[in-house]
């Protein structure tokens, strides 16, 4: 074990070294401290890198405009994170984007009816975001005589949204509300400052008002909207339910590409699937070809100028090329993430322009982002096909440096020297041997308050960096929900919507392997006013839910749709569902509940 130990401790302090050689090889580096005398404190006091708060500045990103972009076409750019645009078509409006609840909708009803008081009769969807303020477009249209609203968007929308909603939801709403600042102080040094997006303290006003697609677009489809013909052409940014729309009579082009008012995130911390630059790059070639006089995008503010617009759109797809084009070289040279990152260097021309300035996320993480994308996580390092656990590994290094007084004096050392990435590496060994170490805590979070305030990334990066340094000095639990969210809370009503069987399938991601470790049973599941029913199959730590239902049941639960909703928002417990008549056992109960508690 001796022996093991100390060529594991040699492996690693070689692989240290190595990542430490190859970053000295970068010209400025916000981790090891070639910014931090670029820096300024924001209005609301906020400490952020000189660069990024004059690209917020000049973006516009946090002051509100209604803008005029041409004749009948207006857009509300600096509200919240995505553009709101209308187009006046020959009886009513067309609407572009509704925000991210119904108190969105709703102001940005308020502020277009500073120039229009026609309804709004369709909505276009950009992507599956944004989505969820149209029902008070829709509410708006009703009460002026409008029956129906047509809704536009990707055919694939609605599911897309479904399945993230449903599945990794938790995990991304809470990554979310890091990357926007919701766990930070209004006020302060550690303070957010960026774009964001309008909160609200009224449950009406934080509701969800996503209306379902009804008028699904395929690629190249033409359509009549309002007397206006529109050609929608599919594209991929951040999602792949996203569109581009050109209004021909208008020369105009509204879209969800990947051209936005900074670099466009080839991955965000927040976790997401590949984005794979080669679709990104089709997107952006389909505006280029038309060509535009007036291009407005889901984000950013909007052109009215043909060779501008293009250039814009072009600086784009270069940096995209760029990124996507050298990581094949570099796999293909068995480079290593690591390597990747630390040999690639973005031409100075587009790391240093302003349209694709590095706000949101670090180009860096575009290119971990290809790697694994392409190829997954294994970078030919055999020994981390079957790496010892953290505790063990960071015992092994704490010993090493003969006690974890010593290692937090190297990484005292380290951040004097403004190595600040090296540092907080150290302690995380530290922390991962003595979790409650809080000399390494409060060191830890020195380093990454310090990259923090000099990262040209100031919304995502700077954002997780702080969260973490204030949740290791005890001033917040980055653990635990966010004062606010940017996604609705799930309803009963709005869950209704949703095809039948939606949360019946999710099963199959709930079940508790420990709980289930010896249960092999199979049950049946009716809903009582939706002439549906399942079998749910449990196996041993694995939960299937199926249509076919095996005609020996031990046991079935019929439950209404409501109740079921109701169970799973955590409104409602199953007994108190079987009390109040809005569930019935037939069979044997035992193997209901016995069942059911294995889902967690």
């Amino acid at each position: 074990m001796l022996v093991y130990r100390k060529y594991l401790l040699l492996i690693c302090l070689i692989s240290s070294f190595t990542a430490q050689v190859l970053a000295a090889s970068e010209s400025k580096l916000f981790y090891r401290g070639d910014y931090d005398n670029d820096k300024v404190s924001a209005k609301n006091g906020a400490i952020v890198n000189k660069q990024y708060h004059n690209h917020i500045n000049q973006s516009g990103a946090d002051a509100q405009k209604l803008i005029k972009v041409r004749d009948g076409v207006y857009t509300i750019s600096g509200y919240s994170l995505g553009n709101y645009t209308f187009i006046e078509g020959k009886t009513g409006l067309i609407a572009f984007d509704s925000g991210n609840n119904m108190g969105m909708g709703r102001d940005a009803l308020e502020i277009i009816r500073e120039v229009s008081d026609k309804a709004i009769k369709n909505i276009i969807y950009s992507h599956s975001h944004y989505t969820t303020g149209a029902k008070a477009y829709a509410d708006d249209a009703k009460s002026q005589g409008v029956a129906k609203v047509n809704v536009y968007a990707h055919p694939d929308l609605d599911q897309n949204l479904r399945d993230i909603n449903l599945t990794l939801a938790p995990m991304q709403i809470r990554r979310a509300s890091i990357q926007l600042g919701f766990y930070l102080p209004d006020n302060g040094k550690d303070a957010y400052y960026g774009p964001g997006e309008p909160t609200f303290d009224k449950p009406e006003d934080q509701a969800s008002g996503h209306l379902n697609v009804n008028r699904p677009v395929s690629h190249g489809q033409e359509v009549v909207i309002d007397g206006l013909k529109a050609v929608f052409y599919h594209t991929v940014s951040d999602t792949r339910d996203s569109i581009a729309v050109h209004f021909p009579e208008l020369d105009l082009v509204l879209h969800n590409a990947a051209a936005t008012p900074l670099a466009f995130p080839l991955y965000t911390l927040r976790g997401e699937q590949y984005r794979n630059p080669k679709d990104m790059l089709e997107g952006l070639d389909i505006i280029r070809n038309i060509k535009p006089t007036y291009l407005i995008g889901a984000h950013g503010l909007p052109f009215d100028n043909k060779q501008k617009a293009y250039d814009f759109v072009t600086t784009h797809r270069d940096l995209y090329s760029f990124v996507y084009n050298q990581s094949i070289r570099a796999l293909n040279k068995g480079m290593t993430p690591d390597e990747m990152v630390n040999n690639i260097k973005i031409p100075e021309h587009l790391d240093q322009n302003s349209q694709v300035f590095p706000a949101y996320v670090s180009n860096e993480y575009g290119f971990r982002g290809q790697y694994r994308g392409l190829v997954g996580w294994f970078d030919e390092d055999t020994a981390d096909l079957h790496p010892p656990v953290p505790a063990e590994l960071a015992n092994v290094m704490i010993e090493g440096f003969g006690g974890a007084d010593n290692m937090i004096s190297a990484a005292q050392k380290a951040y004097t020297e403004k190595k600040y990435n090296l540092t907080a590496k150290l302690l995380s060994y530290v922390l991962d041997g003595i979790p409650d170490n809080n000399k390494a805590k409060l060191l830890k979070a020195k380093a990454l308050r310090a990259m923090a305030q000099a990262t040209r990334t100031g919304i995502q990066t700077r954002s997780f960096l702080l969260t973490h340094a204030l949740h290791l000095e005890g001033k917040l639990d980055w653990t635990k929900p966010a004062k606010h969210s940017i996604v609705p809370p799930p309803t009963i009503e709005g869950l209704l919507r949703m095809p039948v069987g939606t949360l019946v399938t999710l099963l199959e991601s709930k079940i508790d392997p420990i709980k289930s470790a010896d249960l092999i049973q199979t049950i049946g599941l009716n809903f009582t006013d939706a002439d549906k029913s399942w079998a749910i199959h449990v196996r041993q730590g694995v939960a299937e839910v199926s249509e076919h239902k095996p005609s020996n049941l031990a046991a079935t639960l019929n439950i209404s749709r409501e109740a079921w909703i109701a169970i799973a928002l955590k409104q409602l417990s199953f007994k108190q569902a079987l009390e109040q008549g809005k569930a019935t056992i037939e069979g044997d109960a035992a193997v209901i509940f016995t069942v059911l508690a294995a889902f967690g």
